[in-house]
């Protein structure tokens, strides 16, 4: 896609394109610096929740859409997942996350072949923002998998599913933990294939699924406080 129909496809209609597409637009043009100053001056104007929820999981959801359609190159999709990355590590997420949270632990990994896990990520932040320890699962490997949830024993599982291949390995993660982990806390899915087919949640036998961090810290609030009892 060249720059008029990245432009083009940017166009609301007259107005002025909203912040997400001009993000999107600067890094898809390779101007990493008018991206940084975007995120810098919403940095300024909102929290970072909202930088999340409103600038750069839009950016990624727009670049993910437009790969998937073929209207850019994978090269494109990496280049602005890369740079997304960046700027949260190093500036969103600094003044959003707990720095030595104290709280229930998480547990994550992506399953089959997810190549970066930003999405994973943003949803670890708001977690740990919520005072949870995060941790890595080294691989997706079963094995891998099944002895350090035996070990560690986190109150949550959170797996990603980008793609439908990753179904099947996912209800094979889950039957894994459950059957032979011993595992009885709470197992979260999200990604690309949840998202197109909720219904794959019951399927795989996992607990809840969330669009976003900020709803599944509500969701897992809820799951963890129980019917009939208060905030």
């Amino acid at each position: 896609m060249n720059r008029e129909a990245a432009e083009q496809a940017g166009s609301t209609g007259g107005a002025a394109p909203a912040d997400h597409w001009r993000y999107w637009l600067a890094l898809y043009r390779r101007d990493v610096a008018a991206a940084g100053a975007i995120v810098e001056e919403w940095l300024g104007r909102f929290p970072p929740r909202r930088v999340y929820l409103r600038l750069l999981e839009p950016a990624l959801s727009l670049s993910g859409t437009l790969f998937a359609r073929g209207r850019i190159r994978y090269r494109d999709e990496h280049f602005v997942t890369y740079h997304t990355l960046r700027f949260m590590r190093r500036r969103v997420r600094r003044g959003f996350v707990v720095p030595d949270p104290t709280g229930p632990l998480a547990l994550a990994t992506g399953v089959w072949q997810e190549s970066h896990l930003i999405g994973l990520r943003m949803v670890c932040d708001f977690l740990q923002h919520d005072n949870w320890r995060i941790g890595w699962y080294p691989s997706n490997d079963r094995a891998t998998v099944r002895e350090m949830t035996r070990r560690l024993r986190p109150d949550a599982v959170l797996l990603s599913v980008g793609l439908e291949p990753g179904i099947e390995m996912a209800r094979r993660l889950v039957y894994e933990l459950r059957r032979h982990a011993g595992y009885g806390g709470l197992i979260v899915v999200g990604g690309g294939a949840i998202n197109r087919d909720a219904a794959v949640v019951e399927a795989i036998g996992a607990d809840l699924t969330a669009v976003n961090g900020l709803e599944l810290v509500r969701a897992v609030r809820a799951v963890r406080r129980g019917p009939g009892k208060g905030e």
